[in-house]
């Protein structure tokens, strides 16, 4: 298990830098397009060939999956977004969190589904479905959050007030859309949902979004989100795998 967490974990990195060094060096994409975001995928699939003995398949859609499952998807960054919104605007941030109208937004926006895909197919699709049989959900959503929060490198240079809270983030992330996609095969389009759902409510924040107080509580705020699940859902979260 370990050595394929370890071989999928170097082939994201390798696809990271040579997508973002190829996208630097043509200059074929604008900045605002993040084509390293395809690094986890490319590394799943690829693992897909490797390992085909293991016989891993990637669930991508499913007519099982109730309408309902996608729409909570949809609503639940939003949400969640809302309430950092209103606690943004009583504590004192730099700057009051709003959205940022650009010539390149729309580059971002229309990239964002892709990029959301790119990133769930490695994340979701193969490594959180390839750990699932053999660790508890929260041990293998946990372990998911901590091999995706390196990748947002972009974060990395604010400071470990910053970091510290960007990585409960990100975890925090990973326990949520465990929790959503666990009994649909781990559905790519479902965590894509969610990704993305993130991704647009977090333009509303473009403007404080590298402060660490800004970090902290949306830190904060969705670690108690993750925290409630893992309460509500312990059977899901705490069952032991053989």
């Amino acid at each position: 298990m370990f050595l394929r967490v370890g071989i999928f974990y170097g082939l994201t990195w390798f696809f990271l830098i040579l997508l973002g060094g190829i996208q630097q060096e043509t200059g074929l994409f604008p900045p605002e397009i993040g084509l390293a975001q395809w690094g986890p995928g490319i590394a799943g699939l690829l693992m897909l060939l490797i390992f085909r003995k293991d016989g891993h398949k990637m669930v991508f859609f499913s007519k099982n999956i109730p309408v309902l499952r996608y729409l909570s998807a949809a609503l639940i960054p939003f949400g969640v977004g809302l309430v950092v919104l209103l606690i943004s605007i009583l504590v004192p941030l730099e700057s009051s969190p709003s959205s940022i109208a650009s010539e390149s937004l729309w580059l971002v926006i229309l990239w964002m589904p892709l990029g959301a895909l790119g990133e769930e197919i490695g994340w979701r699709g193969y490594l959180n479905k390839m750990l699932n049989p053999r660790m508890r959900g929260l041990f293998s959503s946990l372990l998911v959050g901590v091999l995706w929060m390196p990748i947002h490198v972009s974060f990395l240079a604010e400071g470990p007030v910053f970091v510290l809270f960007l990585t409960l983030l990100i975890i925090s992330y990973s326990v949520v859309i465990y929790a959503l996609v666990q009994d649909t095969g781990f559905s790519v389009l479902l965590a894509t949902i969610f990704h993305l759902s993130i991704n647009l409510t977090n333009l509303l924040f473009l403007d404080v979004i590298y402060e660490s107080l800004f970090m902290m509580v949306n830190g904060i705020v969705w670690t108690i989100v993750a925290a409630v699940l893992i309460l509500v859902k312990r059977d899901v979260f705490l069952a032991s795998k053989s």
